[in-house]
């Protein structure tokens, strides 16, 4: 995931490195971490309401994942964290609103590839709205 992000912030022509990397629980391991120690890496080991601020059940990191932890404990770590909710989730939400829950299709490839396109349909029609209001 991370070096096909890599390839795609690059041929995007973005300026400059990521800044920060983040990820919910799903991607917590220690075997990643250590892969990926060169990177600002904020990876949730616990739960993410946790990881947030937020009161959860699970507040104990794995064994190998108490320096994540230690990391995500901090306040900056916390304010990090938490903007991926408002990056990310958003563009989740308004696609499920628009397209609904359920895909179409089975399998990586098809999944990722639907994913895309419902994607890119609704940024095209985010565009296109736009273009509209400003030229009226």
């Amino acid at each position: 995931m991370v070096a096909k992000t890599q390839h795609n912030h690059q041929a995007a022509g973005l300026p400059g490195d990521i800044q920060l990397w983040l990820a919910d629980s799903g991607y917590a391991s220690t075997a990643a971490f250590e892969a990926l120690a060169d990177l600002p890496l904020l990876v949730s080991v616990t739960s993410e309401a946790h990881q947030a601020g937020f009161p959860a059940k699970r507040q104990n990191a794995p064994a190998g994942q108490h320096a994540m932890a230690a990391r995500l404990a901090t306040p900056a770590g916390q304010a990090q964290y938490r903007q991926g909710s408002a990056l990310v989730e958003p563009g989740f939400a308004q696609l499920f609103q628009r397209f609904g829950r359920h895909l179409n299709y089975r399998g990586g490839q098809e999944v990722d590839t639907e994913i895309k396109l419902l994607g890119t349909v609704h940024n095209l029609n985010k565009i296109l709205s736009h273009t509209a209001e400003t030229r009226s």
